[in-house]
């Protein structure tokens, strides 16, 4: 199956890069050499947009990457997307003004640069803006919330304000708090309109191009990235995965650290 192989959709964190959120030499390399053969590689990620096109740019990969958790699919040399699946306004407002009488930080992302609230204390990319009243964001739309937290207590609470809300959906979480770490200095929460994920993303990019699930691969190793196993043919976990990842896999490679991606691209894409 993998001479049929016209896409990959690669995820970035931990699988793409190592632990220092570096693309490896290796990974690079083998991208190149899958683009230079006419297999689309795309990366597919919860990061928002500068993050993610910095390092498609520096795998080598394709002009195209998922964003925001699926909600996304961008095409940054024509600088425009070709699927988008913002948080309606009304139903962001009423959860923004929730978040900000329970003093949780918060960031949020429109299709080519993010808000900050004003209690974001870290920094951030030099397009981004701070929010200084809801009215700024009235015509903006956004794709997806990333609600932050300095303690465990007050992570667990914004889980719960998500959840009473029908129409929103928690698709990734900090791993110290799934794994149920209190003494981290940040935790986070990627949340999205509850339509959206990365599979509901990749299935919109395969038929946009007229390419079957049969001809994809993924490589992935968190919970977010168990959607985007349903919408691909061949399914390619990280040795340095989650469990529950590494058992829907049809493949698990090498770690992030060891470069597992182009050890799978090399054994069997480049035999």
């Amino acid at each position: 199956m993998e001479n049929e192989i016209k896409v990959m959709f690669v995820d970035i964190d931990r699988t793409l890069t190592d632990n220092n959120k570096q693309v490896t030499a290796k990974n690079a390399q083998a991208i190149k050499e899958v683009v230079e053969k006419g297999i689309k590689v795309v990366l597919c990620s919860g990061r928002g947009t500068y993050y993610a096109v910095k390092k498609s740019k520096d795998a080598n990969a394709s002009n195209y990457v998922i964003l925001n958790n699926g909600a996304q699919i961008y095409d940054y040399e024509k600088e425009e997307s070709l699927f988008e699946e913002p948080i309606p306004s009304d139903e962001l407002y009423k959860f923004i003004k929730e978040l900000e009488n329970n003093d949780i930080e918060y960031i949020l992302n429109t299709p080519t640069f993010r808000y900050g609230s004003k209690r974001v204390d870290r920094s951030l990319d030099v397009r981004d803006k701070i929010l200084q009243n809801i009215e700024m964001v009235k015509e903006e739309t956004i794709l997806q919330v990333v609600g932050e937290t300095k303690d465990f207590d007050s992570m667990d609470k914004l889980i719960k304000i998500v959840e009473s809300h029908p129409e929103l959906k928690v698709l990734n979480v900090s791993r110290s708090y799934i794994e149920g770490k209190r003494d981290e200095k940040r935790y986070y929460a990627d949340i999205n309109y509850k339509t959206v994920n990365k599979g509901v993303g990749i299935s919109k990019f395969l038929e946009f191009f007229n390419i079957t699930k049969d001809q994809s691969i993924c490589f992935g190793d968190y919970i977010n990235d168990l959607d985007m196993f349903e919408a691909c043919g061949t399914k390619v976990a990280m040795a340095n995965g989650s469990d529950e990842v590494k058992e829907k896999a049809d493949y698990v490679t090498l770690s992030n650290e060891e470069s597992g991606v182009a050890d799978y691209i090399y054994k069997f894409i480049l035999k």
